[in-house]
C-alpha cells in the first residue's frame, strides 16, 4: 500500500509539475476511483504533503528524486466507489496522527449494502466523518448491490450520472 501511494502523489506532483505543457486548470483537481483505487484516492486527497514522501530518504529510494519533490497540489473533490480509509488508519496507527480536518476536499461515495471486500460500514464510516467536520459529501448506500456495482441506479440516475452531479455542483461548474 505504501508503494502505491506514493506513486499517486508522485503522479499528481507531475500532473502540477507539467500542468501549462498540458493546458491542466489545478484550480479544480479530482481524484476518483474504485475499491483499491478509492482507498488511494482517499489517502491523495486527506494526506499531508510530506506522508508517504519522507519516510524513506532519498538516499535510500533515489527515484524520489524524480517525483518533482518539491511540488504542491491541492486536491478540491474526491470520488469514491467502495473504497475506505484504511491507508490513513494505518498511517494513524504508526505514526499516531488524524489526518482529518475541516479542510479536507469534498467527498462523493458509492458504497454497496453487501460489499463483502471492503464493508459497507467503511462508506459509512467515511459518511461519519465527514458530517462531524461539516464538509460537503454525498453518501450514495447501493441497496443490495456488492463490490464493483457499476451498473447500479438510484433513483432512475447512473452512478456516473449522480457523479457528475455532484463535481458539478460541489465546484460550482457551468456546463453549458
Amino acid at each position: 500500500m505504501y508503494a502505491a501511494q506514493r506513486d499517486a502523489k508522485a503522479a499528481l506532483r507531475w500532473m502540477v509539475a507539467n500542468s501549462s505543457t498540458y493546458h491542466m486548470n489545478t484550480a479544480f483537481i479530482t481524484v476518483g476511483g474504485a475499491s483499491a483505487g478509492a482507498i488511494s484516492t482517499i489517502a491523495l486527497g486527506i494526506s499531508d504533503h510530506e506522508d508517504f514522501k519522507d519516510e524513506i530518504p532519498a538516499a535510500d529510494d533515489p527515484t524520489l528524486s524524480t517525483t518533482n519533490i518539491e511540488e504542491t497540489y491541492e486536491v478540491k473533490c474526491m470520488v469514491d466507489f467502495w473504497g475506505g480509509n484504511v491507508k490513513l488508519e494505518l498511517l494513524e496507527s504508526v505514526y499516531n496522527i488524524n489526518r482529518y480536518d475541516s479542510s479536507d476536499p469534498e467527498l462523493f461515495i458509492a458504497h454497496g449494502t453487501l460489499d463483502p471486500t471492503v464493508l459497507f460500514s467503511e462508506g459509512a464510516e467515511l459518511d461519519s466523518i465527514y458530517n462531524s467536520l461539516g464538509i460537503f459529501h454525498e453518501f450514495v448506500p447501493l441497496v443490495d448491490q456488492g463490490h464493483g456495482a457499476w451498473n447500479a441506479t438510484v433513483n432512475g440516475k447512473s452512478l456516473s450520472e449522480l457523479t457528475f452531479d455532484f463535481l458539478v455542483d460541489s465546484q460550482n461548474l457551468n456546463v453549458e
